[in-house]
């Protein structure tokens, strides 16, 4: 008898992962809701959710591996790109693989699916109130006249899936128009990375007052992270404008702090690191992540407008979808023959 197992479906890739563990290939993982408390797990372990990237048709089949098809291809080409960053080799040919790896990176982790989920539940809640108010729909129960205001809405995870390929467009128009340096660690104290690795901001806005990816382009002011390894990290910069990716060594150890505590302030859930010496930074950044605050705000022609930017906060709990327990069940139901006509009840 064979049993088939949940697919795993890695939002934060393996290859990417390896190039953050000690030398017995294990990451220290530090989960935010308890960073006092990290252990060890090997990439393959850790940065995925079961069928994370499972899309369903209108006959409600289910599809499990093409999307994780195309990532595939895209993360093969990441070890040869790291190479040669680390040996400091001319990027140009490789450029659009960065970029696309970076989008990517971007899009297709819970930190992006999870606000775009609430974002589109506070959209429908909206439109829900503003229909209440003008009696399009049928009266509140007797009692509960707050009721509407209390509705949670949930949204199917597929809608973020389509929504990632929108917004991957967009981020490699924007990273676009970066230009990037390789930052070569030389201190005795790691880069860590985390479950959230592409962190972009304003670096005018002093850190308090940071609102992560809450750019004003029009000024051209943009800085962007990306850790590459334990020893790299990839910066962009709106200014000054170069073509091809230039190379700097870091030796102070307050410089790779500074990015640590970035990389931690943006990470969502999960904080990656090949040892434990950043334990305290990682903690005194635990308590917040990059989240959706969802507002509504007046439109001139009467009603609301649903508004969402990041701001660092908690974590909100998300509303779980239950359709997908409904979608799955006609997946794995199977078809009655044709010729045979319906059972009565």
């Amino acid at each position: 008898m064979f049993f088939s197992m949940p697919k795993r479906h890695h939002y934060v890739p393996v290859t990417y992962l390896k190039n953050f563990c000690d030398g017995s290939g294990q990451l220290q993982v530090f989960r935010k809701d308890d960073s006092a408390r990290p252990f060890r797990q090997r990439p393959e372990s850790t940065g995925f959710e079961r069928y994370y990237y499972s899309q369903f048709d209108d006959e409600g089949t289910r599809d499990d591996d093409r999307l994780e098809a195309i990532f595939s291809e895209i993360e093969t080409k990441w070890p040869t790109i790291v190479t040669a960053l680390a040996n400091r080799e001319a990027m140009f040919e490789a450029a659009p693989h960065i970029i696309t790896f970076l989008g990517l990176m971007r899009v297709r982790v819970p930190a992006f699916r999870d606000p775009a989920e609430l974002h589109l539940g506070h959209s429908v809640h909206t439109q829900a109130l503003l229909m209440h108010a003008a009696g399009k729909l049928p009266p509140l129960p007797e009692g509960f006249p707050d009721l509407m205001e209390k509705i949670q809405v949930t949204i199917d995870p597929q809608k973020s899936l389509e929504m990632m390929a929108h917004a991957l467009n967009d981020m490699g128009k924007l990273f676009a128009t970066l230009s990037f340096d390789v930052l070569h660690n030389a201190s005795d104290h790691a880069f860590l990375t985390s479950d959230n690795p592409v962190i972009y901001y304003d670096p005018r806005v002093p850190t308090p007052a940071m609102r992560p990816y809450n750019i004003a382009q029009d000024a051209g002011r943009i800085e962007l992270l990306f850790p590459v390894t334990t020893r790299m990290v990839l910066r962009g910069r709106s200014r000054p404008r170069r073509p091809d990716i230039g190379h700097r060594t870091i030796t102070d150890r307050k410089a790779v702090a500074r990015i640590n505590r970035l990389i931690c302030r943006f990470g969502y859930q999960t904080i990656f690191a090949s040892d434990t010496r950043e334990a305290s930074l990682i903690a005194g950044t635990a308590a917040l992540s990059p989240v959706a605050q969802l507002d509504r705000v007046p439109a001139p022609e009467g009603g609301y407008y649903a508004f969402g930017q990041f701001i660092f906060g908690p974590r909100p709990d998300k509303p779980k979808w239950d359709g997908l327990r409904e979608r799955e069940r006609k997946s794995a139901a199977p078809e009655a023959p044709a010729d045979e006509p319906e059972a009565m009840p």
